[in-house]
């Protein structure tokens, strides 16, 4: 099958994916599709390891461990020797902060719209024993210019000189924001300051060129927006700091060597680790980043300008430079039931799984309720008219 041929949206859908009939999918971000392509490989890997377990865990594993490094660098713009596999960007957040040679006084940076996940390592930081104070910077809408965010990390920064590591997104998760890294790790470096960039939703979306970014750790995820199964995602770090630090799991191949230390993590089952050379070739195939990215920003403008018309709202207001290829915030008017809160936002995206059959995320963003679109190579604009339907119908407040 020429994967090139197959046209974006219905077709892409019914040839290369699989889902649950009748549910609107427009959520992709959340946890990333598998291809059938990619499952089914997946299971043939399985059989593989189950047929012959000593063989697998003794010989293939590592060599296709190796093989999935290799595949990731190239496609990262990385060093191979700089990179090791990880379940997810909270794992990889998680290693570099417990391992980190803290000292008494030393404080973290993050921001207000820092991962939940990410957020509370932090503060579990904060309750050990050398006590991490933990400062977050202040985002807020409407951004003009991405200056302000940069603004807004240098101010803390100089106000708060015990800071010595910056946790940064290369996209946020819930306001889907793109940092201008590039200017901030700048910034970071001129004050000696160490950053850390979580990366979850940028591989796949955007151009990364580790070597060249060169942040002192940068973690991201295959299995959003890169095809791969659950979980699969990588951890970069810069060759100064691999001394140090080490995995979550301390197992056979301690003190062997950076990348062994990680390979090795007893018994589990590594199929989404090497199955990564299998989805960055799916991702070519069906025409790269090029193509798959203005495909996705050609039906994401238009989808959520519908969502918001249709809504009587508006989109989330950030500058072009800053939205990301595929996903967008969208205003929610004011439901009967669902209080503009974390707890309504988590309501009403359970209330529309179950009642609704629609898989979306519900934000809660500066005391407003927003609704975030993710766009991929199978969503097609009937979807967002299907969604768009489902929430004109909602009860709203008088």
């Amino acid at each position: 099958m020429d994967l090139s041929k197959i046209e974006f949206g219905a077709r892409m859908k019914t040839e290369c994916f699989h889902f649950e009939e009748g549910y609107i999918f427009v959520s992709h971000g959340t946890y990333g599709e598998v291809p059938v392509k990619i499952r089914d490989k997946q299971k043939q890997l399985l059989d593989t390891m189950n047929d012959n377990t000593g063989k697998y865990f003794r010989e293939v594993t590592p060599r296709m461990y190796m093989e999935a490094i290799t595949a990731a660098a190239a496609f990262l713009g990385a060093d191979p020797n700089n990179l090791v596999l990880v379940q997810n960007a909270t794992s990889g957040v998680n290693t570099v902060l417990r391992a980190f040679p803290w000292k008494q006084g030393d404080e973290i940076l993050t921001t207000t719209y820092t991962y939940k996940a990410v957020q509370n390592t932090c503060h579990r930081m904060s309750q050990l024993s050398i006590g991490c104070k933990v400062h977050q910077f202040e985002i807020r809408f409407p951004i003009s210019d991405e200056s302000e965010l940069t603004k807004a990390m240098t101010s803390c920064l100089d106000q708060n000189p015990n800071i010595k590591l910056a946790i940064l997104d290369h996209i946020t998760s819930s306001t889907a924001l793109v940092f201008p890294l590039k200017k901030m790790i700048e910034e970071c470096r001129k004050r000696g300051v160490l950053v850390l960039v979580d990366g979850a939703h940028a591989p796949g979306q955007m151009e990364i060129h580790l070597e060249e970014l060169r942040p002192d750790f940068y973690t991201g995820d295959f299995h959003k927006w890169m095809y791969t199964p659950r979980g699969c995602a990588f951890l970069w770090v810069h060759k100064d700091h691999q001394g140090w630090c080490t995995p979550l799991v301390t197992s056979n191949k301690y003190k062997e060597g950076f990348q062994m230390e990680f390979c090795e993590q007893g018994t589990r089952d590594d199929i989404p680790y090497f199955l990564i050379p299998e989805a960055i070739q799916f991702y070519k195939d069906v025409g790269g980043m090029d193509k798959i990215n203005r495909y996705k920003r050609e039906l994401l403008g238009p989808a959520s300008a519908m969502l918001a018309e249709r809504l009587q709202t508006r989109l989330l207001e950030i500058p072009d430079s800053m939205v990301a290829p595929g996903m967008r915030l969208v205003l929610l008017p004011e439901y009967q039931g669902y209080p503009k809160t974390v707890e309504g936002s988590e309501k009403l995206f359970l209330d529309l799984t179950h009642f609704h059959k629609t898989n979306t995320a519900i934000f809660c963003v500066q005391g407003e309720l927003y609704i975030r679109l993710s766009v991929n190579i199978y969503n097609e604009m009937a979807d967002y008219e299907r969604l768009a339907e489902v929430l004109c119908q909602l009860p709203r407040k008088h």
